[in-house]
């Protein structure tokens, strides 16, 4: 029995797939339903798509809502809401990873509360740092040596870049 399953996996945030998931007014370049650069990506490379779970959405149990900043998600209950969903798609890495397969990388979106990798808004400006969700996520897969890239959905050159970079070498 031929078994033609493509053995390259790479996670992404859940609005990298579903931009109706981003909160008002923030989904303004020529994507309306998905970063299609990625995604086509992705799907010429036959790499699998993982769709984590959106943290704010879920947490506030609607795709409507007006954008947030870190100081008002940065919450006991939010932070616990986070925990979990890091926990759940942790358990899908090792799952991935337990059966052989390969991650490439997981991705996330700059600027996002819960899903940023390197710089989000604050009050006081870009600080550098990770998003709730992601830093949550990535203290449980840091001895796992997974690469995160940022996606700045206004400049995404430099992370789809990086990304190609990655799909590049395990194609070798």
């Amino acid at each position: 029995m031929i078994d033609n399953r493509s053995p390259y996996f790479v996670f992404v945030p859940f609005c990298l797939l579903a931009q109706a998931y981003q909160a008002k007014g923030l989904v303004k370049y020529e994507w309306k339903s998905s970063i299609k650069p990625f995604i086509d990506l992705l799907m010429a490379n036959d790499i699998n798509i993982i769709q984590m779970p959106c943290a704010e959405s879920s947490y506030k149990k609607s795709l409507i809502r007006e954008p947030m900043g870190l100081k008002k998600y940065n919450t006991d209950e939010f932070n616990q809401h986070c925990e979990e969903l890091a926990n759940n798609v942790f358990e899908e890495i090792k799952q991935i990873i337990d059966n052989n397969y390969k991650i490439i990388a997981i991705l996330g979106i700059e600027q996002s509360p819960s899903c940023c990798v390197n710089y989000i808004y604050t009050n006081h400006g870009n600080e550098r740092r990770k998003g709730l969700f992601i830093q949550k996520l990535y203290d449980k897969i840091k001895d796992y040596n997974i690469p995160i890239i940022g996606i700045n959905r206004k400049y995404i050159n430099k992370s789809l870049k990086e990304l190609e970079s990655l799909i590049k070498k395990i194609k070798k």
